[in-house]
């Protein structure tokens, strides 16, 4: 084709007019047409793309600003968990401190060390609970469902630890204060055995070796070289040093409570009424003063003025 005629009759008029359109102006008048539309189409889709990753920008962003809020309350109940843990810390380090009692230097003959499973649940069923919350702290502020949080598993692990550590952090606090107040009580008690050497005659009745009647020993006799070393089993007051008929030298130490401690046949006594003592300070050395038939310290325990069998008190010695 050549070219393209278009016949224009005007209205109401007899005269007809023609143009005549060549057909590369056809040619180009169309591809502009195509072109147009492409175009148009074109930037009608990119601007509906860029709507599209506008609002993913925006949804992004939010979400981004969610995940930090998240992180930062995370990092907070961390701080949350690492103080409790801190003071579980503390308070069992106070706990070791109380149970082995300060007697390190005699540690090996006494068997003291801490507190077994089962006393830790006497003294916990001891106790009374007032003044202790047992209710945990919750480690998502209010106002927010744990439901929407993406870290929902990793909080309700780091609330599960907090509560742990905080429950645990009470029972050590609450046992903490018990122990405190029955320090005194313990450190009264004479739990350790007051010279290394074996017992020679027990508590109870017995033949005498000077009469060979039967009599009651009121003690017990631990054999042991002259000059061994004896040492308190608890803490007290000297309350008499010096010579006693049959014992020769002779201690009494107070320990409160009721509980008095007694020592004879002593080589030397190097203690003083009145002078305080701590568990495992040496008090004399074993002797044969009195009336004896070997080297051996005589003790005694007496508890509301009643003689007791020391063996009960005495924590690395069997019945």
């Amino acid at each position: 084709m050549k070219k393209l005629t278009l016949l224009v009759i005007p209205d109401g008029t007899k005269n007809s007019r023609q143009i005549h359109i060549p057909a590369a102006a056809l040619r180009l008048i169309t591809f502009l047409c195509v072109f147009g539309t492409g175009m148009s189409g074109y930037f009608v889709y990119d601007y509906l793309q860029l709507r599209r990753l506008r609002e993913s920008y925006h949804r992004i962003n939010a979400e981004n600003q969610g995940l930090k809020g998240e992180a930062r309350l995370l990092m907070n109940n961390l701080e949350e968990v690492k103080r409790s843990l801190r003071r579980v810390q503390d308070y069992s380090a106070k706990l070791a401190d109380i149970t082995k009692l300060k007697v390190q230097r005699v540690s090996k003959r006494t068997g003291i060390g801490p507190l077994s499973p089962d006393e830790f649940q006497t003294a916990s069923a001891n106790t009374g609970s007032e003044g202790f919350s047992t209710q945990a702290q919750e480690y998502v502020p209010l106002g927010i469902n744990l439901d929407n949080l993406v870290f929902r598993t990793a909080f309700d692990r780091l609330r599960g630890l907090g509560r742990e550590a905080n429950q645990n952090a009470l029972d050590l606090q609450h046992l903490l204060s018990t122990l405190n107040q029955q320090k005194s009580l313990l450190s009264a008690i004479p739990s350790t055995t007051p010279v290394n050497g074996w017992i020679a005659s027990g508590f109870g009745p017995r033949v005498s070796p000077f009469t060979g009647e039967r009599v009651m020993h009121f003690g017990i006799d631990v054999a042991s070289p002259v000059g061994t070393p004896i040492c308190a089993p608890a803490d007290g007051v000297v309350i008499f040093t010096g010579a006693k008929e049959g014992f020769g030298n002779f201690i009494m130490i107070a320990h409160g409570y009721g509980i008095v401690s007694r020592y004879g046949h002593n080589a030397q006594n190097l203690v003083q009424p009145g002078q305080s003592i701590k568990r495992g300070e040496q008090i004399a050395t074993v002797g044969m003063s009195g009336r004896t038939t070997g080297p051996h310290l005589h003790y005694e325990v007496i508890v509301d003025g009643r003689p007791a069998n020391p063996k009960k008190f005495i924590l690395d010695m069997a019945e």
